[in-house]
């Protein structure tokens, strides 16, 4: 939004479309554009929020032109080769890393759609891709500690928060194997009583 108002637009309107639109993805969202408003908006900006298009009459007869307009260029399913997917897809990946991404409304605010393409591209950078099963998520908490990403079986949850810490991540946390402690926001509590038996021991 900001790239917006710095173009000259100074009233948004936040126009949600879903089916049907989660209405605690409205509830959140009303929040964070008003905390937005609040605290980082440039003077004069003002972001209003529309009603769901998809829940009214109205928008429920402009989708079914649109499918009526798209039923007249639909091809055959009998087209494509049957398939379910790849032969290999019935058994898991090998894999050292499995790296859960969040992508719930909060981290996303947050740029997690970002984290996960850097992420990959970082891991892909160091030689890990074989090693490492990303995947998105949805919320993980703790949301306002995100862009966040929790790697097992270490059982750790990491902030990365921009190119510098996804760095970090990839070569310290998942190449050489130790911890970053000042991006480290969680350890799991079968991990933090598996290390304290170690200790004692």
């Amino acid at each position: 939004m900001l790239e917006l108002c710095e173009a000259g637009h100074l009233k948004i309107l936040v126009q949600p479309l879903g089916l049907p639109w989660s209405e605690a993805l409205s509830v959140w969202l009303s929040g964070a554009l008003s905390h937005w408003q609040k605290h980082d908006a440039p003077e004069g900006a003002t972001v209003s929020i529309g009603d769901d298009v998809a829940a009214s009459a109205a928008g429920v007869s402009a989708l079914v032109g649109i499918v009526e307009a798209s039923a007249k260029n639909a091809r055959p399913a009998s087209q494509a080769k049957p398939a379910l997917g790849k032969p290999g897809w019935q058994n898991p990946p090998d894999f050292t890393h499995h790296l859960l991404v969040c992508t719930g409304a909060r981290c996303h605010f947050r740029d997690a759609a970002s984290l996960l393409l850097q992420l990959k591209g970082e891991i892909a950078r160091q030689g890990i891709s074989d090693r490492c099963l990303t995947a998105r998520t949805g919320c993980l908490y703790p949301c306002n500690q995100g862009p966040m990403v929790a790697v097992y079986p270490r059982g750790e949850w990491y902030r990365l928060h921009d190119a510098e810490s996804v760095a970090r991540f990839v070569g310290d946390v998942l190449v050489d194997g130790e911890t970053v402690p000042d991006l480290l926001i969680h350890t799991a509590n079968s991990v933090r009583e598996t290390q304290e038996l170690s200790d004692e021991n």
